[in-house]
């Protein structure tokens, strides 16, 4: 009995230094998971091609409408144009969500180095197109900018303001998803 006891005892032994073992390899794999999760904060990503949502309908509402409330608020803010009336905004955020989801469709797909390697001029250049096109050939009539710069920094201001708002509601949906991913663990 007592060589029973003493392996017993041996066993037992053994398995609790195999137990502080995992334990420490646990708070080691621990530790470097928090030094890698630090390293990631220090990374700031902007993300010029970022949807609202991976529903294309909803990407296109919500587009439209911070299209509408930018060109309206950039263009009367600042007086860079004479417009008609105030439909005229509406058809031309419109338009432009339409002009742009399908150049970034093709650009992305057809053309995906050159969207990488011009890091977003692209999307100045064929924004400022667009918006030349407006004022010059499409909307003669209805919309005018004052004089051949302003549509240069309206468009400018309109892309740099989306970004930040791009990146501010992916910021926002992201604190949200982690927040209720914990609420629904605690639960």
């Amino acid at each position: 009995m007592k060589n029973d006891d003493k392996d017993l005892r041996k066993e037992i032994d053994d398995l609790e230094k195999l137990i502080a073992k995992v334990k420490q390899q646990n708070e080691e794999e621990k530790q470097k998971l928090k030094h890698a999760h630090s390293q990631e904060k220090r990374i700031i990503k902007i993300n010029l091609g970022l949807d609202y949502s991976t529903d294309p309908l909803i990407n296109l509402v919500v587009g439209f409408l911070i299209n509408f409330i930018l060109i309206f608020v950039i263009i009367q803010g600042l007086s860079l144009a004479e417009v008609k009336n105030n439909y005229v905004y509406l058809l031309l955020a419109a338009l432009f969500t339409v002009y742009e989801t399908v150049i970034k469709i093709y650009l992305f797909r057809k053309h995906q180095k050159l969207v990488i390697f011009s890091q977003g001029v692209i999307f100045f250049l064929v924004n400022l197109i667009f918006f030349y096109l407006m004022d010059l050939v499409f909307l003669k009539e209805a919309l005018t900018f004052a004089n051949n710069i302003y549509p240069v920094l309206f468009v400018f201001l309109f892309q740099f303001i989306r970004v930040i708002i791009k990146n501010l509601y992916g910021f926002v949906i992201q604190k949200i998803t982690i927040r209720l991913a914990k609420n629904n663990k605690s639960r």
